[in-house]
C-alpha cells in the first residue's frame, strides 16, 4: 500500500468519526435554560450600574412578557446581580414571588431613580398561585423595581431615599 493511500483512509475514518461526535451538552451548573432564554429576549444586555456602595450586574425587564417572567423558575441569583423592571408609567405596583426559588428584597423607584419602598419578598413553597403574598408599593409614583438577593440592598448600604441615578436611562418597549 502506499503511503498516500494509508493517509487517505486515515484521513476519511477521522472525518467519518468526527461528523458523528455529538456535541457536549451544556453543563446544569452554567447559566439555567430559562435565563439564557430570557436574556436572549431583552432589548438591554445586563449592565453593571452603581447601587450604593457596589456595582450589580443589571438584566433589564422593559416589556410586558419579559415583566411577566421576572426571577420565576431561577434556581438562584449571583450575589451581586439583580433585575431591574422599567415600566411604561409612574403608578402603584405590585410584585409576588410565583415560582421563586430564593428569599429577594425590591426597592421601588420613582421616575428619578429615588427610592421609596423597600421590601422583603420571601418564597412560599406550595402555596398556590392566588394564595401567594403579595408586595404592593408604599407609594403610586413607581416606574422602576430592583429584584436583588434577600440582604444584598443592606449590604450595600442603600436606603429609602437613596437614588439610583442609572436607572433612568432605561426606557420600556411597553
Amino acid at each position: 500500500m502506499s503511503v498516500r493511500f494509508v493517509r487517505f483512509v486515515c484521513l476519511a475514518l477521522a472525518l467519518g468519526i468526527a461528523s458523528q461526535a455529538k456535541a457536549p451538552k451544556p453543563s446544569s451548573k452554567s447559566v439555567p435554560r430559562k435565563s439564557v432564554r430570557f436574556l436572549a429576549e431583552a432589548s438591554t444586555p445586563p449592565a453593571k450600574i452603581p447601587v450604593g456602595r457596589s456595582l450589580l450586574l443589571t438584566e433589564f425587564v422593559d416589556n410586558d412578557s419579559l415583566r411577566v417572567q421576572g426571577l420565576s423558575d431561577r434556581k438562584s441569583l449571583d450575589w451581586n446581580s439583580g433585575m431591574l423592571f422599567v415600566f411604561p408609567d409612574a403608578k402603584s405596583r405590585t410584585f409576588w414571588m410565583i415560582d421563586c426559588s430564593f428569599d429577594l428584597d425590591i426597592a421601588y423607584m420613582d421616575p428619578h431613580g429615588v427610592v421609596r419602598d423597600i421590601q422583603t419578598m420571601v418564597i412560599e413553597p406550595g402555596v398556590s398561585p392566588e394564595l401567594l403574598s403579595r408586595y404592593p408599593s408604599r407609594t403610586d409614583d413607581i416606574m422602576y423595581a430592583l429584584e436583588v438577593n434577600r440582604g444584598w440592598l443592606n449590604s450595600c448600604g442603600l436606603k429609602v431615599g437613596d437614588t439610583i441615578p442609572a436607572v433612568v436611562r432605561y426606557k420600556t418597549r411597553r
